[in-house]
């Protein structure tokens, strides 16, 4: 099963979330492969009573020592585009347009000249 289908298959099945993330730290850790094995992770997270998994209100229950590390990887957030902001120009740049040339002085120094 890949990470998006495991995370889809939490979120309909069991009271809380998983996020990617959480499962790329397991498969890095050595715990889960990049195919996900759906036992073993619920193994890993769920409750278990007589062996079955608990179910409250129609979903398994994850164990409570596993809430606080789930935490500690939040999704990814999605990358913002910068905004460009536009500013006026004021009139005095616009109407002086102002260009430059580099000259090469003696040996290694450059000069800006302006034309």
């Amino acid at each position: 099963m890949s990470i998006e289908s495991a995370v889809i298959w939490y979120e309909k099945n069991v009271n809380y979330r998983l996020t990617k993330t959480f499962l790329n730290f397991l498969i890095k850790l050595g715990i889960l492969k990049e195919d996900v094995d759906l036992e073993i992770l619920n193994l890993y997270l769920l409750e278990k009573e007589d062996d079955k998994f608990v179910e409250s209100d129609g979903k398994y229950k994850i164990k409570k020592n596993r809430i606080p590390v789930i935490d500690n990887f939040p999704d990814e957030a999605p990358k913002k585009e910068p905004i460009n902001v536009l500013t006026k120009k004021s009139s005095k740049t616009n109407s002086q347009n102002k260009k430059f040339k580099i000259e090469k002085l003696d040996g290694k120094r450059l000069k800006l000249v302006k034309l």
